[in-house]
C-alpha cells in the first residue's frame, strides 16, 4: 500500500521549466513544497508561495527529493552518500533528470541498507542500465522514457524546428 503525497514535504533540486510544473501539480495535490535552484524566477516562486533553501536544507527536509536539472561538470554526482544521509529516515528520491547527478553506488547502498524507503528513476549514468539497482525491490526504473508520448514528441519537435528558425533569423 502507498502513501499519499498530501501534506508530504517534497523539495526539487531544479525550478526551470519542468521543475516549475512538477511543483504546480504537487500544490494542487497538497503537498508541502520547496525547492531550490542555481537561477531562481523569484516572481514565480513567491507567486506560488515555494520557499527557496539551500541544498543542504532541502535534503534535510525532503520526504520526497525530485531532481529536475541538467548535468554539468559542477554538478557530477551532486547527490552521493553525505547527501542522501542528510535526508530523512525512510525518504524517497525521484531522478527524471540526468543520471550523473546521482552516485549510483551510493543510491543502492542507501536503498539497500534502508534509509532510503524507494527510488524512482527514469535516468542513468549508462544507458540501457543493467546494474545493481535492478535487484532492488524498493526501486522503479524506466529506460529513459519520461517524455514519451506523443504529445511530447510532437511538442519537442515543433520546438526543435522553431529554435531552427530562430537561429537562422538571427544569422541572418
Amino acid at each position: 500500500m502507498g502513501s499519499l503525497v498530501q501534506g508530504k514535504k517534497v523539495g526539487i533540486i531544479g525550478l526551470g521549466r519542468i521543475g516549475k510544473r512538477v511543483a504546480e501539480k504537487l500544490l494542487a495535490l497538497g503537498a508541502k513544497v520547496a525547492g531550490t535552484d542555481i537561477q531562481p524566477d523569484y516572481e514565480w516562486l513567491q507567486k506560488k508561495q515555494v520557499p527557496l533553501v539551500s541544498l543542504e536544507e532541502l535534503l534535510k527536509q525532503s520526504e520526497i527529493l525530485c531532481l529536475h536539472l541538467s548535468h554539468s561538470p559542477n554538478n557530477e554526482h551532486l547527490i552521493g552518500k553525505k547527501e542522501i544521509e542528510a535526508m530523512p529516515q525512510g525518504a524517497y528520491l525521484i531522478n527524471a533528470s540526468r543520471g550523473e547527478v546521482i552516485d549510483q553506488d551510493a543510491l543502492y547502498s542507501m536503498l539497500a541498507n534502508g534509509h532510503l524507503s524507494g527510488a524512482a528513476l527514469d535516468v542513468f549514468d549508462q544507458e540501457p542500465y543493467t546494474g545493481p539497482l535492478t535487484r532492488l525491490d524498493n526501486v522503479i526504473l524506466t529506460p529513459h522514457i519520461g517524455s514519451y508520448a506523443r504529445e511530447a514528441r510532437i511538442e519537442m519537435e515543433i520546438q526543435a524546428a522553431q529554435n531552427l528558425i530562430e537561429g537562422l533569423r538571427k544569422q541572418a
